[in-house]
Order: C-alpha cells, then structure tokens, then sequence
C-alpha cells in the first residue's frame, strides 16, 4: 500500500459542511464583486434620469416666466436647486455673457470668463456655454465629466440664456456601496445558516445512519451475522441497509445449512474425501464419519498415516490405471470399486465416486470423493454368482419351450415338453435329429451365421424370429432365445435355448395391421384424429392423423405433458384449452371445444376437440378423445362474418349519411326558421303601415293589393309554420309514456273552445278511460290537426257537427275523429297525407296541405297507421290505430 493511500483522511460529515460553506462564501463574493461592477454604471445611470427630469422641469418654468423676471426671482429658482442632493454649483449665464444667478450668491453679476478663470474646477464648463440657441424648444444636455465623478448639466434658453449644473456623484456612490455591502452580508449569513441547518439535516439522515451502516458491515464481515442496520427508507442508506440486512439474513441461513449439511455428512455412512493439487497432494478435508473404519480424521489429514497404504494391494495397480485411464480421457467423474485396509486389519469394499475441480486454464484444482462402505452388498453379490452360473437360464422364462443344444453337431441333448409341443416331435425325434433339419431357408443361414459369431466369441446371446417345420408339415412362427455356456477357458460349452410359438400373435398382429391401416385410412379420409392418455401409467398414444392435423413429426412422438401440448396450440387459444383439459377430470360425458394450431406448425388449421373422461377398474383414470379439423367450416364461418361486417359497416355509412341528410334538413329548419321568416315580417310590417298610414288616400286598386300582399303573407307564414312543424316532428325524439286518452282528447278540445264557441260547433266525445303507452305531445298534433280539419272543412252555412270516439279491438286500440262536412271523392285517400295535397281549393278553405301530411308522420313514428273513409257531402272519418 502506498504511503499516501496510509493517510488519514477525515470523514464526509466533516469536510462536506466545510466544502458547503466554502462554496457559499465563494457564491457570496462572486455576486459582491458582480454588484461592484455594475455598480458605478447604475448610479450613473440613476442619477443623470433624476437630474435631466429635474432640468427640463426647470427650462420649462423659465420658459414660461418673462424675460424681464427681476433678478430675485431668477434667484429664488438657482436657490431652488439648491435643494437637490449632491448639487455642487448652479448659474445662468445670459446670451451677453454675464451670470445673473449662482448657486453662490457672491458669483451673480460677473462676467463668466473671469468666473471660470477664477474657479479653475469650473473650466470644462467653456466648452459647453458655446454653440447656437435657436428654436422654442432646446434639448437639455446630462453628461458625466471624464475621469471624474461629477454630472454636469447645460439647459439652454430660446433668449440664449443657459444654466449649467454639476451634481456630486460621491454620495450616492457611497450610499450604493454601503447598501452593496450590508446585501452582501445579509446574503453571507442567511447561506451560513442554510449551510449550517443543511450539515445538521445529513448529519441526522445521513452521516449517522452511514455510520450505523459502516458498524453493522464491520460486524459481518467478522462473520456476526446476527448483527442488522435496522435502517428503513427509500433513500441509498436506506435500500443499501436493506440489502445489507438480507444479505446478513442469506448468509446466516446459509451458514445454518452448511453447519447442518456437515452434521448430516458426519451422520451418513458416506465418507467425504479431498485433496488439493499441490506437492504431494495433501488432504484437505476428511469427515468424521471416517471413525466407522476406526481411523480418526486428524491422523490423515497431518499425514500420519498415508492414504494410499489404506488400500488393499491387488487393487492399487488397478485403481491407478483406471485414474490415469480416466483422467487422460478428460473425465471429470468417474467411479471406482477397490478394497480399504480398516484399523483393525480387515479390509472393507468401498464404492469411491470422485469428481475433479478444474480451475480456469483447465488444470486440475482439487480432488473430492464419496466413499461409501459395500462390503454386504459384495458379499451378498459373490453368493449369487456362485449360485446363479447353472440355474439363472432355466428360471428365467418358464413356461415356454426350452432346449439345450452342442454347438458343434447341432444336435439337442435335452428339450422340455413345450417344446416338443410347439414343433410337434417326440422328444426322441427332437434328441436324434439336429435342429437345422427343421429349420427351412432362409431362417437356417441367418441362425448358422449368428451362431458362429457366438462361438467365435463376439456375443454370449441372439434372439431371432425363426420358422420351424413342424412334424404335420405346416411353419410354425417362432421366437428364439439362445444363451451361451462357456467354460473356464472361455471355450462355448452348450446352448441354452428358449422357443416361444408366436404364430397366433404374428396373425393378430397382421390383422390388427389392417384394422389399423382402414382406421387410419378413414381418420384420414374424415381428417379426424384420435388419441388416448392413461393418467395411472403416464402413457399417450396419438393417430398418425393426430400428427398430420397439430402438424408434429411422429418422430417426437406425443406431448409427454399437458404443457408440451399446449405449446402445439395458437397463443390465444392455450389459457382456453388449458381450463378445459383440467375440468375434463370432474365432469362427465362428452366436452367439446374449438381452437387453432400453433402458426409455427404450419398453415392456419381450425380442429373440434372431443374429450371423454373414464373411470378404470383400478381407479385410476383415462381420457380419450378426437380431434377433427373443421377449416373449412371455419372459414366458411369467418367469411359469413365479414359479410355480416360489412352490412354493418354500409348500415353505419347508411345512418351516416342519413345523420347528414338530418343536418342539412336542421340547416335548412334553421334558415326557414330566421332567413323565410325575417321578411315576411318585414312585409307584412310595411304593408300594415302602408295601409294604415296612407290608406285614405289609396284608391281601391291599390287597397286590393295590400289586401292581397297581407294575405300572402299570412299564407306564406302559415306554410312556414306547418313546414317547422312537418320537419320537427321527422327530427324530435320521441318520448312513449303511458297516458290517459280522455285526458288528451279533453286537453286538446279546450284549445280550440274560442274557434268552437265562434262556429257553433257541436262536438260529441266518445271515448272510454283508455291508457295508451306512446308519445303524449305527438298523440296531440295528430289530435289537433284532425279536429281542426272538422272544424274547417264544414258544410256552407251549417254549423260543424264532430265526434271524437275510441275503443279497444283485439290487440290494438281504435281512435277516430268523424264530421259532417263537404267530404272527399274515396280514389284520392291516398294523396290527401302527401305533404302539400289540397283537394279543395284555398280560396274556398284556406290551408296549407300539411297537416294531413303531419297526422301521418307522426302515426308513423308512433308505430301507428292512420286511414280514412268519406264520401263527396257526406262527412269523413278518420281512424288512428295504436297497438295496445
């Protein structure tokens, strides 16, 4: 470590405060030495705005006194300056050159050259007391003297009178600077406070809280991990304690399982075993459990007794040569079996599984090894072989044809009954006649060839489906199993054969074959997939359909799992399926569910999915299923979709438009409304005066024509009205409530009691207490316009004759308005509700030829009808319909 880096270096919450106050004080003095900088300028600038404002006041009062103002008062105005702060000379000087008022009072009446040379001070102010004066306004002239601190300002005079002025600018330079300095100091202690109240604050979140943090790492890295920080926050200090806190919390864990782990490896019979790669190659870590051989783990990790002596000595030239044999093949572990010396001279089998730790550049870092005591499980091995060598052939397929042959001749020595039953020969036939007398071609090459290569050596076994020529003549199909017999020497002794007759299952099989060629056959043909899971034994079997419809190589094989299948699905469709697979298992029947291959499997496929949940007789459970691909179908589907789509899409533009007919038919509203109706009031307005004014002296012609204008107005104005009316009634929204019909009809018959009384009109209402469920303000135009129709289209010089009645017919409720008046020829009913059909003419009825138009607009969006009947002189009736 250097020298520099072994230098103290003091704390944060020391040096940061004193780095804060610092960089405060150096803030303070930048901004005072800025302030002097700027200050002489602003004071300047100041104080000339005062004096030249102050100056042009004063020309403009001596502007407006005579020019003969007698002396004293010239006097009185020089004296008057007197009064402005840092003034240190004032004099008006006239045109001739003499000076008739002066600041100094001993100065008025002497020539201004000889003031000047006596008052070397005022000299500069030579230059400035010549130039021309003309004009009724002068400008004032404010100008700093150089190199000095005085304003001198000159305020000529149209009589060529000028008075000049010097104002000392040391006293509001000083004033400046002192008001400098006390912002500065002001500044200086308010950061000293901010500075102070800051280093206070880090001290309490920060620097403390550093410090218990600095305290509790020092106590862990002295490996007490029971110590916490116990800080809290979202700041650093606080998630670094945090961390700090589950780090400690991870390692004292880990040290409470790596204490266990070495009490469970010290109770276990295993023995753990190291060596590190260094001269000699040095034990390093032996656990306890080593006792159980009687050595303690002290004596062979100080090298008192060396490990290799342990082993037994037949087997250390092998263990050695195995080592080197798998340390050249670059293994990293291996296994060995050897004998372990124990202490009190027996020795023990051991089952040795090591592994080799590398270090970076591939070298070998340290060695590690298991040991664990086999010497029952050896002892119990040896027992078996001895046993096993002449009984293992004969208990391990019974029940089958067994033989035991020589190599050399052919020739059976022994068979059993199975097998005379299965080739159909007395056990003498079979014993005198060599096998390949039964054996056809071209099953007796492949079986001599396979028992050469067993007698040669290179195979103790074969198994091969071979025919046999039974004693009947027919091919018996077979299954061999022949075993060698080898003597000390390795020389093949005898053949142990086993025969098993696997003719009805060569034929079952070949018929299953079929069945399942048709099967998939038809799966193929039909697309549909079938498959099978037996949750007990975890076993899947698929179609080869199932694989052409998900698209998976039959190669894999079937999903091992549900996830495995479900990453075979579309994305969007596997939380979907996934629910549906899982609630298979609590219901019953037969579920079915739709869903898509996954893009990467191929072009878009649609399948229905069938899944049947059963119950096996051992209580377990299997499901089966199929999988039909129903594309076409689908697309069919989508393509009805689209199409359904895309009439909603030209019913949207459709109301659209429609939306922008209404608006056009709003505008035009508005400008019936305000742009018709302007006019026709001012016609109508001017015609009344027109005739009221000048009436008298109109002849009859032109009183005719008023007449006739006012009349067409209030035509004109009529229409507007019912054409507001028609368009409103197209356009308002309807509000359907349930409402009483008497009430209505009574309502709307008081509106028309002054017309009523006027015409003598008789009216009769028919109408029981009906409650009808629609449109209350359109029910009363339809009622309006029909009662007024009655009232108006009455016979000459009859009075009117109306009857309002209603009833209740089936599912619909009837309401008519009936009259006694002129009537109507049946072949025009249909015109009369088109808007602006008249069958009369308007000289005779006035009218418009919209309210009937009006009464069908408003039936039809009422979801009613209107009709009527009538004959020419005989009244007419007209029947409203509303469903009930």
């Amino acid at each position: 470590m250097s020298p520099r880096a072994d230098r103290w270096t003091p704390p944060g919450r020391w040096w940061l405060p004193v780095l804060f106050g610092l960089f405060a004080l150096a803030a303070t003095g930048v901004n005072y030495l800025s302030g002097l900088r700027d200050l002489d300028a602003q004071v300047e600038q100041t104080e000339s705005r005062r004096l030249f404002e102050r100056l042009v006041m004063e020309q403009t009062r001596m502007r407006l006194q005579n020019p003969d103002t007698p002396q004293p008062l010239v006097q009185q105005v020089i004296d008057g300056l007197a009064r402005y702060q840092g003034l240190a000379e004032a004099m008006l000087v006239r045109a001739d050159g003499m000076v008739i008022a002066a600041l100094e009072r001993a100065d008025a009446g002497r020539p201004f050259d000889a003031l000047l040379n006596a008052r070397p001070e005022l000299a500069h102010l030579r230059d400035l007391a010549r130039g021309p004066v003309s004009g009724p306004t002068l400008p004032v002239l404010v100008q700093r003297r150089a190199g000095t601190d005085e304003l001198v300002g000159v305020v000529p005079y149209p009589t060529g009178s000028r008075l000049f002025t010097v104002v000392d600018l040391g006293v509001p330079l000083a004033q400046r600077h002192a008001q400098l300095r006390h912002e500065v100091l002001r500044e200086s202690l308010l950061m000293l406070v901010v500075v102070a109240a800051l280093a206070v604050l880090l001290h309490l979140l920060w620097f403390r809280r550093a410090q218990r943090l600095s305290a509790t790492l020092a106590a862990l890295g002295e490996g007490r991990l029971d110590h916490r920080t116990g800080l809290r926050g979202q700041d650093e200090l606080g998630q670094i304690g945090a961390e700090a806190d589950r780090m400690a919390e991870r390692l004292q864990k880990q040290q409470q399982q790596l204490r266990h782990l070495h009490a469970l490896v010290d109770r276990s019979p295993a023995v753990v075993i190291e060596w590190a790669n260094r001269p000699g190659w040095p034990m390093t870590y032996l656990s306890r459990n080593v006792a159980q051989w009687g050595y303690a783990p002290e004596e062979l990790l100080n090298g008192a007794i060396d490990w290799d002596d342990l082993v037994h000595p037949d087997d250390v030239a092998q263990m050695n040569a195995e080592i080197a044999a798998h340390w050249a093949a670059g293994r990293n572990e291996y296994r060995q079996e050897y004998r372990l010396r124990r202490a009190d001279g027996g020795y023990a089998w051991v089952d040795d599984r090591t592994s080799i730790a590398r270090r970076a550049d591939g070298d070998i870092d340290s060695i590690s090894g298991i040991l664990l005591d086999i010497t029952a499980q050896k002892q119990a091995q040896f027992a078996l072989r001895e046993q096993s060598e002449v009984q293992r052939l004969f208990y391990d397929l019974p029940f089958i044809g067994m033989g035991i042959s020589s190599p050399g001749s052919k020739q059976w020595l022994q068979v059993n009954d199975r097998l005379c039953e299965i080739l159909g020969y007395t056990r003498e036939h079979l014993i005198s006649t060599p096998w390949t007398a039964f054996t056809p071609q071209p099953d007796l090459d492949r079986n001599l060839e396979l028992l050469q290569a067993m007698m040669d050596g290179k195979t103790d076994h074969y198994m091969m489906q071979k025919r046999f020529v039974r004693g009947d003549g027919r091919l018996v199909h077979t299954l061999l199993d022949v075993r060698a017999v080898r003597a000390a020497d390795g020389s093949l002794q005898r053949l142990f054969a086993t025969v098993q007759d696997i003719t009805e299952s060569l034929q079952s099989s070949e018929a299953l074959r079929e069945q399942k060629a048709l099967l998939e056959q038809a799966e193929g043909l039909a697309g549909l997939g079938s498959w099978q899971y037996d949750a007990r034994q975890r076993l899947v079997l698929w179609s080869n359909q199932m694989f052409r419809n998900i698209g998976r190589d039959p190669a894999l094989g079937p999903p091992a799992t549900l996830a495995d299948y479900l990453d075979c699905l579309h994305p969007g469709d596997r939380e979907r399926i996934a629910d549906f697979m899982r609630s298979a298992g609590s219901g019953g029947g037969v579920m079915h569910t739709e869903f898509r291959r996954h893009p990467e499997l191929g072009p878009e496929r649609w399948f229905r999915a069938s899944l049947e949940h059963h119950r096996t007789p051992e209580g377990g459970s299997r499901y089966s299923g199929t999988l039909l691909d129903i594309t076409a179908l689908k697309r069919a589907q989508i393509a009805l979709q689209q199409t359904n789509a895309e009439l909603e899409r030209r019913v949207a533009e459709r109301t659209e438009q429609l939306s922008v007919a209404n608006r056009e038919l709003e505008a035009f509203t508005y400008t019936v409304s305000h742009d018709l109706k302007a006019p026709l009031r001012g016609i109508d307005g001017y015609s009344q005066l027109l005739e009221e004014e000048y009436g008298p002296t109109l002849d009859d012609d032109a009183r005719g024509f008023i007449v006739r204008i006012r009349r067409g107005v209030g035509q004109m104005s009529a229409l507007i009205n019912d054409l507001l009316a028609y368009s409103r009634m197209e356009r308002r929204t309807l509000d359907p409530q349930t409402m009483n019909l008497h009430a209505t009809v009574t309502r709307v018959l008081d509106e028309f009691g002054a017309d009523l009384e006027r015409s003598g009109a008789r009216v009769a209402v028919n109408v029981p207490d009906i409650s009808l469920m629609t449109d209350r303000e359109g029910l009363a135009v339809v009622l309006r316009n029909l009662v007024g129709n009655a009232l108006k289209f009455a016979q000459p010089g009859q009075p009117p004759q109306v009857e309002v009645g209603a009833r209740r017919e089936g599912d619909r409720h009837l309401v008519w308005v009936r009259d006694q008046g002129v009537g109507f020829d049946m072949k025009y009913h249909d015109r009369i509700f088109g808007i602006f059909q008249r069958l009369q003419r308007a000289e005779d009825y006035p009218g418009t030829g919209v309210g009937l138009a009006l009464v069908a607009k408003a039936m039809q969006r009422m979801g009613g009808r209107v009709w009527a009947e009538s004959e020419p002189g005989q009244g007419a009736t007209f029947f409203l319909e509303f469903p009930s």
